[in-house]
């Protein structure tokens, strides 16, 4: 008999686990890897000279006579982002004591250069791929004589040119640049230099039809183009759950694998990230704050919200940061509380396992997701009856061996 009560206590038991289940979070996780680069300022000059109507490349005449007229055109390109130019033009002559040439000798400037100082400032922005010309032609006095005869001239003209971005010069000034240190710029043999493209909407949604995380575009920096120093860059991602239930989502950063210069870089550069009207960062773009996750919030099914970002480009960088780059990966994982109750019965769990591990349930498109065990969903009404009964049972066996005694 008391076999026979052990036995039923364990039946009773194995059916209150077989109507309990367990829940859990479905997360998934995605990567956007943001590039930053710095434009670069590339000018170049040519000259020519017309021959006829007909424009060709300068080539030195040799020996020229006095009054006479030579077609010369200084011609400056800008191939790479809008710049200032400028241009001062420096002369040699072989015999000291005889008249040279200077500046009243040359004519065809035209009207958007300025003299000041030792410079020609063209007072316009020059864009990629524009081109202008300083000057048309140089003009011999007519008065030298032959003493003149075997005196040497030559002409160097030195081109410079200065960001338009974030760089306004003061033209009623005496130096319209200020005291800005114009470097030698060091620049690929083709290099193209990017421009900013169509400016494209930056999403992370978590979708209902995949039940995943997705970003457009696979880089969040794309719309900023090239970096200029002092450039102040924001961009605006649209954050969105399009599932049936509520979602939590995580940010997080990484710069791991990166080399100590590309590291450097990203130290240098200031960022800020606002979700909603909370500031979320502030710091530089290499953002060790940001190593582990901050919760973007709850969002109900169907609700958005908005993660703004701020870069702020040091106006100390100059040529020697032309055309580096560096990146940075943000981390976005989103976590679901699982609807789906997997019940620990023999139906379900023909494989089963010790009730220690975790069980698995599929998604809407048949991938596998962990649930990790954190409580028990069975039915209440049920529940309470079997503890009844359990309870019941433990009566009975105690009154039995009540009896058993007198």
């Amino acid at each position: 008999m008391r076999k026979r009560i052990k036995t039923t206590a364990g039946i009773l038991f194995l059916g209150l686990l077989c109507v309990s289940g367990t829940y859990g979070y479905f997360s998934d996780t995605l990567q956007v890897v943001n590039h930053i680069s710095v434009g670069d300022i590339k000018i170049s000059m040519e000259e020519y000279e017309k021959k006829g109507t007909k424009e060709v490349p300068y080539s030195n005449t040799g020996e020229i006579l006095p009054g006479a007229v030579i077609s010369k055109i200084p011609r400056i390109t800008n191939h790479a982002l809008p710049c200032w130019v400028r241009a001062r033009i420096l002369y040699t002559n072989s015999v000291k004591e005889l008249e040279g040439l200077n500046d009243t000798n040359l004519s065809g400037f035209p009207a958007k250069w300025i003299r000041r100082g030792e410079y020609y400032y063209y007072t316009s922005i020059l864009k990629k791929r524009e081109s202008v010309d300083l000057f048309q032609s140089v003009h011999i006095p007519a008065s030298w004589e032959k003493e003149h005869e075997l005196q040497k001239l030559g002409m160097i003209i030195q081109a410079e040119a200065i960001q338009a971005a974030n760089f306004t010069p003061d033209f009623a000034a005496m130096s319209p640049w200020g005291n800005q240190l114009i470097r030698q710029c060091i620049h690929e043999e083709n290099g193209t230099m990017t421009c900013k493209k169509p400016q494209t909407k930056l999403t992370v949604e978590f979708n209902g039809k995949a039940h995943k995380l997705l970003a457009v575009p696979g880089d969040f920096f794309t719309n900023l183009g090239t970096a200029m120093p002092g450039d102040v860059l924001t961009d605006t991602i649209t954050l969105s759950n399009t599932t049936d239930d509520p979602a939590e989502l995580l940010f997080r950063t990484s710069v791991k694998g990166r080399s100590e210069e590309k590291r450097a870089m990203l130290k240098d550069v200031k960022l800020t990230v606002v979700m909603g009207n909370e500031i979320l960062y502030r710091g530089n773009l290499e953002s060790t704050g940001l190593e582990k996750n901050r919760s973007l919030g709850r969002f109900a099914s169907g609700q958005t919200g908005n993660m703004k970002f701020r870069l702020e480009i040091p106006t100390e960088w100059d040529n020697r940061m032309a055309q580096k780059s560096a990146d940075v990966t943000w981390i976005f994982t989103v976590n679901e509380k699982v609807k789906e109750v997997v019940p620990d019965t023999e139906e379900t769990s023909g494989k089963k396992e010790d009730s220690g591990r975790t069980t698995a349930a599929k998604d809407g498109e048949g991938r596998k997701t962990a649930h990790v065990k954190t409580g028990d969903l069975s039915r209440p009404g049920v529940l309470f009856a079997l503890l009844i009964a359990s309870g019941g049972l433990l009566l009975m066996i105690k009154t039995w061996k009540g009896g058993r005694r007198t």
